[in-house]
């Protein structure tokens, strides 16, 4: 598996998880709730800085290489707000997201199987 390979695994799984909201958008929130206790500030941090560097390490090798740069910079940045923003609002954000009507979690996960399905066509 290459880089660009890597990439398109990354946009596989933005797509699943945003489909599964889609069908089921109150399993989706049971999940991360559950996974909420494993994915605090740490995880969060690591998954957005390996991401980063993956997609800017990727890049070249990509279809739509200044996409994929941009995403891996925006990760980047994501993760550096993330240590700003603190591990208490990183909660409180979730706790608000999770509490969201169906609706709103489904229109959220349209757009995050788009933007999946966009990362596995950069890939």
């Amino acid at each position: 598996m290459d880089l660009a390979d890597a990439v398109s695994f990354v946009g596989v799984g933005v797509a699943a998880i945003g489909v599964l909201g889609v069908a089921a958008p109150a399993r989706l929130t049971a999940l991360l709730a559950r996974w909420r206790v494993l994915t605090r500030l740490p995880v969060t941090l690591g998954l957005r800085i390996l991401t980063g560097i993956l997609f800017l390490a990727a890049a070249l090798d990509c279809r739509l290489p200044e996409l994929v740069r941009l995403i891996g910079v925006l990760e980047l940045l994501g993760a550096a707000l993330l240590l700003v923003l603190g591990a208490q609002r990183l909660d409180r954000f979730v706790t608000w997201w999770l509490e969201r009507p169906p609706s709103f979690v489904r229109k959220w996960c349209v757009a995050a199987s788009a933007f999946g399905l966009l990362i596995v066509y950069a890939g």
